[in-house]
């Protein structure tokens, strides 16, 4: 009879393995713990904004609640009256409209949106802890899954996208990124594929953020059907799968009128010719290719020039990107200006330390991957290049547009949690105490280390930019850092541009249209009756030319541009960061002058109003 060669597992250990393994009362006991932990955002929902998109979103829903067809994505009080609908979509207002209606069963409105805005990004954690498990399990075994879901609850940069009050749509989106490349690492079948092309279309349909986890998994699949002839099936399953759930997600979120019109900024005519093209390209190919790998490439290569193809025919102009409709004035007044946008260099340039703590886990993420790839079985593991291609890529694009740097976080932890479940299990291999591995490997890749020592290096410096840098790496730059003291009123907290109880004054006043600055727009819109001129959402193009030269141009030209677009009051907030060009109507008004034409109102705190002398009544529909 041989030996027993098995390694030993201390009794102790051994009773803790069923903690580490995968585990649904862990999985459940961290979400609620991250529930509980963002308990104390309950005070400031709803008076409190972070983020122009969080706001957007709240008007969108609250429209669609008060009747706003299902089709109709226009917003009659953002630069009316606007010729083009908002590119988001109604599969993230519609969740939270349903939350609003089953909690005002049970509670006053304002108290039934304030649940809405506080289950709905807990609610898209789920799948998102649920798709990191997934990856991180399937490449790096079981002993991934305590490292993937510890991490990522406690990763600030990821699980910020998940606090009460963030209901922009990069929490679901990151969820059905991870989701994706979970499926993409299991051996894929028929079910698999299905299920893959229905998460794309999903994507797709809720924005175009993540088109480059679209064209990495479709590429999967791809060259899936060039080097291995048994996938061939699953391929072209996939195809037809992709292309019907692509136009019928067209179907029922764009209204016939639309469904031939090309958009470069959100599904479109464009996006489903591509989907269809490619798609039903692939299941041809998979039939009429014959079985070499040359002939596979050669029809690949015949589909892709055709879907690209088509892809152009509704809107050429898309072929330069998703901004590929914006004017260049556009991009000059206003895009190249968006902090979200920008590169990573000008975020380090402000705040260094969260800058250099936005990199540490996709560095890890890399170093993971590299640690990973050097085994043979994990270079053919299915899934395995596309988590690391969506990894590295995103990494490389945050670094050129920071708010990409928020999937690239998300999408290293579970590279990062299967490197340290392969190396858990190679240490229970050569006798060593598995939850010492697994527990150091939590602690040598969790942000507090590098945070300690950046606080070790210069504490005050630390401390001074934690008061003024966004968690989200994205927000609109309108807050000074007294603006973020915390004070015993949760309403006179946060960014004092985007409190709701700063524009009470503006509320009391009858409906008109506003000129502000760009990022008050949404902040104006959520917190009062009014129509806005300009709003930071490129569609509006028209506004955001228009609201520019009603601020920065000399005071007779902007007062007539007011006048052509029947504006009726001015607004400011003090506290947001200057783009008032000297010498322009805002700088002048800022700097104390008296404006014939504009008479003074009053406002709240930092919110500043004048009203348009002689104004015609306004009309908001």
């Amino acid at each position: 009879m041989p030996a027993d060669t098995s390694p030993t597992v201390p009794p102790a250990a051994s009773s803790l393995e069923r903690w580490f393994r995968p585990n649904a009362l862990v999985f459940l006991g961290l979400w609620l713990f991250v529930a509980v932990h963002f308990a104390s955002n309950w005070t400031t929902l709803g008076l409190v904004f972070r983020d122009t998109d969080d706001m957007m979103r709240l008007v969108e829903v609250r429209d669609f609640l008060a009747g706003q067809g299902w089709f109709d994505l226009h917003q009659y009080r953002l630069d009316p009256v606007a010729e083009r609908p908002m590119h988001w979509s109604r599969f993230v207002d519609w969740p939270m409209a349903a939350i609003v209606r089953l909690a005002g069963l049970f509670v006053a409105a304002p108290v039934a949106e304030k649940v809405a805005m506080f289950v709905w990004p807990l609610l898209t954690l789920l799948p998102a802890m649920a798709g990191v498990v997934l990856l991180a399990t399937r490449l790096g075994g079981r002993w991934a899954f305590l490292p993937a879901v510890y991490l990522f609850t406690t990763l600030p940069q990821s699980i910020g996208q998940f606090v009460p009050g963030r209901i922009d749509h990069h929490n679901i989106q990151i969820a059905l990124t991870l989701v994706l490349l979970g499926v993409l690492a299991g051996p894929l079948g028929r079910g698999r594929a299905i299920a893959a092309a229905a998460t794309m279309a999903a994507m797709t349909a809720i924005g175009l953020e993540t088109l480059p986890f679209l064209v990495i998994a479709a590429l999967a699949f791809v060259l899936r059907l060039i080097v291995e002839e048994n996938a061939a099936d699953e391929v072209a399953v996939f195809g037809v799968a992709l292309a019907a759930a692509t136009a019928g997600v067209a179907a029922v979120t764009l209204p016939p009128s639309e469904w031939l019109v090309g958009a470069c900024d959100a599904l479109s005519a464009n996006y489903v010719a591509l989907a269809v093209v490619g798609g039903l390209g692939l299941a041809a190919v998979v039939r009429l290719s014959g079985r070499t790998v040359a002939a596979r490439a050669i029809g690949v290569g015949i589909v892709a020039v055709a879907a690209v193809a088509a892809f152009a025919v509704p809107q050429p102009r898309c072929l330069a990107g998703p901004f590929g409709e914006i004017w260049p004035e556009v991009r000059t007044i206003w895009l190249a200006h968006v902090s979200e946008v920008s590169p990573w260099t000008t975020f380090f340039g402000n705040h260094h330390a969260a800058a250099l703590l936005a990199l540490a886990m996709p560095v890890l993420g890399v170093a993971a991957a590299i640690v990973l790839a050097r085994r043979v079985e994990m270079r053919r593991a299915p899934g395995f290049w596309p988590a690391v291609a969506a990894a590295v890529v995103t990494f490389a694009i945050g670094l050129f547009q920071l708010r990409t740097l928020i999937y690239a976080n998300a999408l290293a932890v579970p590279l990062v949690a299967a490197a340290i479940g392969v190396l858990a299990t190679e240490a229970v291999g050569r006798g060593r105490s598995l939850v010492v591995a697994v527990l150091v490997g939590i602690l040598i890749t969790h942000p507090v280390l590098p945070e300690m020592a950046l606080e070790q290096l210069s504490p005050q410096a630390w401390i001074d930019e934690e008061k003024t840098a966004d968690t989200t790496m994205g927000a609109a730059p309108v807050e000074a850092s007294a603006a973020n003291a915390t004070t015993a009123d949760p309403a006179e907290s946060g960014p004092a541009c985007y409190r709701t109880r700063a524009y009470r004054g503006l509320a009391n006043l009858p409906a008109g249209l506003v000129a502000a600055d760009i990022d008050l727009g949404p902040a104006i819109l959520v917190s009062t009756h009014h129509a806005v001129v300009a709003a930071p959402y490129h569609r509006m193009q028209r506004g955001i030319v228009d609201g520019d030269a009603m601020l920065n141009r000399p005071p007779a030209e902007a007062l007539a541009r007011m006048a052509a677009r029947g504006v009726t009051l001015v607004v400011d907030c003090t506290a947001a960061k200057s783009r008032a060009r000297e010498g322009g109507l805002m700088a002048r008004l800022r700097a104390g002058e008296t404006i014939a034409g504009l008479e003074p109102v009053g406002g709240d705190g930092d919110v500043r109003i004048w009203r348009v002398v002689g104004a015609p009544a306004f009309t908001v529909r």
